[in-house]
């Protein structure tokens, strides 16, 4: 008898471990399974039956003319990918989203739902309204000097009921790339999921990131390479040479969501190469699993 349970947790854990790879991971791991493919396949034999067949195969292959290419398509294609143009349907992918809190509860430090603004690849505004907060749990810290939420932007006549909201947002990325910077907080206080394969976070991108630096002192010495976030705002500075959040100014949700979006359209070509290894290594150990069951029933 099989024990399936185990070896799930098995692949499971695995799927999960290259969901959060680096790109420095992947390229170690992929160097890896070449050597161990290299080591395994078969050795090559001559054969003068299949050269010449494979010859002819090319003569034919030559003397097929293909379609030129126009001068803009050889210039599209030789751009890099984040330079390259989507196609509108491409475009319609792509949604950029950012929330502002305020506080509720003993000290304002639980956050609630004020503000949710949504744009789409273009920067146009899909959404932007202000969320009304429950009734059972009454504001005690508007903070304003970051969200720009003030008392009169919550009142009922004026901020959009919190579950309409949600469902708006929810509909809005139905199948759709999310960019954002700390989606983990905006989706958490939506109390909403988005799947990991279509999520583009500039917090957690790892070229985006810095490393920890080395702290040494007379009483002990720590090293740690876990690499950290850094603030939209400084990346918005260096990356795209773009001030936001203005010392002495309240956030803007509509800015800082197309900034995220404008950090992910720069990195876009290497970003999605790394997405799309993540995403063929988790399928095969998810195909890996399924036939595993198989093997299992049949037994």
């Amino acid at each position: 008898m099989c024990a399936p349970q185990s070896n799930v947790n098995v692949c499971n854990e695995t799927a999960i471990k290259i969901q959060n790879m680096t790109e420095e991971e992947i390229i170690k791991f992929k160097k890896q399974s070449q050597v161990q493919n290299n080591n395994f396949s078969p050795t090559k034999t001559k054969s003068k039956g299949v050269k010449n067949n494979a010859t002819s195969k090319k003569q034919k292959n030559k003397n097929k003319k293909s379609p030129k290419k126009s001068k803009k398509q050889k210039q599209q294609q030789n751009k890099p990918a984040e330079q390259q143009e989507l196609t509108l349907q491409e475009q319609g992918r792509y949604v950029a989203l950012d929330c502002e809190f305020v506080g509720v509860g003993p000290g304002g430090y639980e956050s609630a739902l004020a503000r949710v603004s949504l744009v789409d690849w273009n920067n146009a505004v899909l959404l932007d309204t202000h969320v009304r907060v429950s009734e059972s749990t009454p504001v005690t810290d508007y903070r304003t000097f970051v969200s720009g939420v003030r008392e009169e932007h919550l009142l009922p006549d004026v901020a959009m009921a919190s579950e309409k909201c949600i469902a708006i947002v929810i509909k809005l990325l139905q199948g759709r790339i999310l960019v954002g910077h700390g989606l983990k907080n905006d989706l958490t206080v939506l109390g909403i999921t988005h799947p990991w394969y279509n999520t583009r976070d500039t917090a957690t991108y790892e070229p985006f990131m810095k490393k920890a630096k080395k702290v040494t002192d007379s009483i002990s010495t720590s090293t740690s390479t876990l690499p950290r976030s850094r603030k939209l705002k400084d990346l918005a500075l260096t990356k795209l040479d773009r001030v936001i959040q203005k010392e002495g100014e309240s956030h803007c949700s509509i800015e800082d969501s197309i900034a995220a979006l404008d950090l992910y359209k720069k990195a876009r070509g290497k970003w999605e190469k790394v997405m799309e290894y993540k995403v063929g290594r988790t399928q095969e150990i998810e195909c890996d699993d399924a036939m595993y069951f198989m093997l299992c029933n049949e037994e």
